[in-house]
């Protein structure tokens, strides 16, 4: 058997802290109720990091991008949460019906649960040779610089695509985006940005099928219907969407592909458990979407608790 990791049965145990769940952890920790935040990384902050451009579109401030947006939010969390946080906490497990996480740090109960797990990375259905391990990329920040002047590839179709490829283009030689679908599910504007852009090349309805190189990524295959061409990179850049961590409790509570369905008020299926940010539906993939509904499943969960809101 596993030992409870505390001895306190907590008021609530939030599961993830990304924007949604420090939000909720915030406003719950606020009105005194007994909060601990479970997040398997070393910081808070969620797929903030991911954000290669600027965040216009959140009302309380403007960010260079989503690192910085991280930074300020593991700042105002370690203020007011710095105790209620256990950092490092992978989860392991879930028992919803009894309020209880298992993680790589022991057992956790409450009297509620907020999912906030958010979404990870969609990675390449495709076999990567060993030696071409570090020319995919998933997030590419931290490799700016490493691609001055030289030819890379983009696959997918959505804003981070997108604005990876306007970003990059001012760096590398040569830009190619590569977009399975017909149309760019990207906002129109940055669309046409890219599709006026000298240095980017773009190419709808294509698949990558085929990596080369001696050592090292030097091209990839591309298939587009009938036809086949080759495509010049050093490396790879696959921004193919997310997909919603829900995966150790969704067979626990109603979901809809892979995501969970909540009412209005961000309430489960399961009785005092609670979901909010990117994993919901309905929902919207947004960072202020994400903060708002954290705190509406707070105002939920006080009320659940027997608190007047």
């Amino acid at each position: 058997m596993i030992p409870v990791s505390e001895a306190s049965i907590h008021d609530l145990i939030v599961v993830g802290g990304g924007p949604a769940g420090i939000s909720c952890a915030l406003e719950c920790h606020e009105n005194a109720l007994d909060v601990v935040v479970l997040e398997r990384q070393e910081r808070v902050g969620g797929q903030l990091p991911s954000i290669p451009s600027p965040v216009y579109n959140y009302a309380a401030g403007f960010f260079e991008n989503g690192e910085k947006m991280r930074d300020e939010m593991d700042r105002v969390a370690q203020l007011f949460l710095k105790d209620r946080i256990r950092t490092g906490c992978e989860v392991l497990g879930f028992n919803l019906a009894e309020k209880e996480v298992v993680t790589s740090k022991g057992k956790f109960k409450g009297k509620t649960i907020l999912l906030a797990t958010g979404y990870r990375i969609k990675r390449l259905d495709l076999p990567v040779p060993s030696e071409f391990t570090e020319d995919i990329i998933y997030r590419s920040g931290p490799t700016r610089e490493s691609l001055i002047g030289k030819p890379i590839a983009i696959i997918g179709g959505g804003d981070s695509a997108v604005f990876t490829a306007l970003d990059l283009a001012e760096y590398c030689s040569r830009v190619t985006v590569l977009a399975r679908s017909s149309h760019f599910k990207a906002r129109p504007d940055i669309v046409a940005r890219m599709n006026q852009h000298k240095s980017i090349d773009v190419h709808t309805d294509s698949v990558v099928t085929k990596l080369i190189g001696k050592g090292k990524l030097e091209s990839v295959i591309v298939s587009k219907g009938s036809d086949e061409f080759e495509v010049n990179c050093v490396k790879l850049i696959a921004k193919l969407g997310y997909l919603p961590n829900t995966d150790l409790f969704c067979e626990q509570l109603e979901t809809s592909r892979g995501h969970v369905i909540v009412n209005p008020q961000f309430a489960t299926s399961v009785d005092g458990v609670f979901a909010s940010g990117d994993i919901v539906q309905p929902g919207y993939d947004r960072v202020a979407f994400a903060v708002g509904s954290g705190m509406m499943a707070a105002r939920s969960i006080r009320v659940f608790l027997g608190h007047t809101p």
